[in-house]
């Protein structure tokens, strides 16, 4: 491919410095031999004189191999990192040995583990920071309402495999943020476990609800609807666009008749409690008559992480 304009300009160009911004594919290599080429072929400059570097070997060998194909003389290019080993070995008289951590990819993985658990063990501003990444607190998820069809969101819920910090999977990402709330806050609890009292020809799937509070035994259900302002000025509440909204209203009215009927507490959140920025806000308050919040350390949360396949 011939170069444009502006490529060839910054090839030409003789000044002390050159800054060329270009994006990704739009020929930064094919520029920078084509420099090194020109400055050869016209004598500006011999091969020893030039650098250049590369991130990638295999990036600095077609370098390399390019600029000798359009000059016929050889010019070597290097990856910062041997530059920097030659540089080493030209000091100090000898090359050190690479660390176990610069080939071996658990190696590295290890160290990066160990430098993020001395972070949360010993600076407590960065150990939220990072609790709080892990956790999904600063994730902006998508919702139901941005998918026109049921097969489009389960397939963006699959494609994220939402795994809570105690290790269970969850079918959407605002029950993933209530499940890490209430870890963080030792609250023990169980992720749609059955229903504790047996339902009796109801024609529906067996009753799990989404969380079940294992010390107080309360029960927690999320709603995914939203407010809308009616025409009447008054609030209604509305499902994602592939939800059919009568049946979901509908079973939100069973599953309070189901608790008030066995007596048992159930604690309900709503997306629009999200949507306003205040669904965990919302549930510390509506839990406080039951609950008492036994907030984990964060170096124990983190350990928990990298036990169920964190960082």
């Amino acid at each position: 491919m011939p170069l444009t304009p502006e490529q060839r300009l910054s090839v030409v160009v003789d000044e002390d410095a050159t800054l060329v911004l270009a994006g990704a594919g739009s020929g930064k290599t094919s520029v920078i031999t084509a420099k090194a080429a020109y400055l050869v072929k016209a004598e500006i400059r011999k091969p020893s004189e030039l650098l250049l570097l590369a991130f990638a070997k295999d990036a600095a060998t077609e370098m390399s191999e390019r600029i000798e194909a359009k000059c016929g003389v050889p010019v070597a290019a290097r990856t910062f990192h041997a530059l920097a080993y030659e540089i080493i070995g030209e000091v100090e008289g000898e090359k050190p040995p690479l660390a176990p951590t610069a080939t071996d990819d658990k190696a590295f993985l290890s160290l990066i583990k160990e430098i993020l658990r001395h972070l949360v063990a010993n600076a407590s501003d960065i150990a939220q920071t990072v609790i709080d990444w892990f956790a999904g607190f600063f994730d902006d998820f998508p919702t139901e309402w941005d998918f026109k069809t049921k097969h489009e969101w389960y397939a963006q819920i699959e494609s994220r495999n939402l795994r809570t910090l105690q290790g269970e999977t969850v079918n959407s990402f605002e029950e993933l943020l209530i499940a890490n709330w209430l870890f963080r806050n030792g609250i023990a609890y169980e992720y749609e476990p059955s229903y504790e009292h047996k339902l009796k020809k109801t024609g529906r799937r067996v009753y799990t609800p989404d969380f079940r509070l294992t010390e107080s035994g309360v029960y927690i259900e999320h709603f995914g609807v939203r407010k809308k302002r009616g025409r009447d000025g008054v609030d209604e509440l509305t499902t994602a666009p592939y939800v059919d909204r009568d049946e979901y209203l509908e079973s939100m009215d069973w599953k309070r008749q189901v608790h008030a009927g066995h007596d048992t507490v159930l604690v309900e959140t709503y997306s629009w409690e999200r949507e306003e920025g205040r669904l965990l806000e919302a549930l510390a308050k509506k839990l406080e008559p039951h609950v008492t919040l036994r907030p984990i350390p964060d170096i124990e949360i983190y350990d928990r992480v990298t036990e169920v396949g964190g960082p």
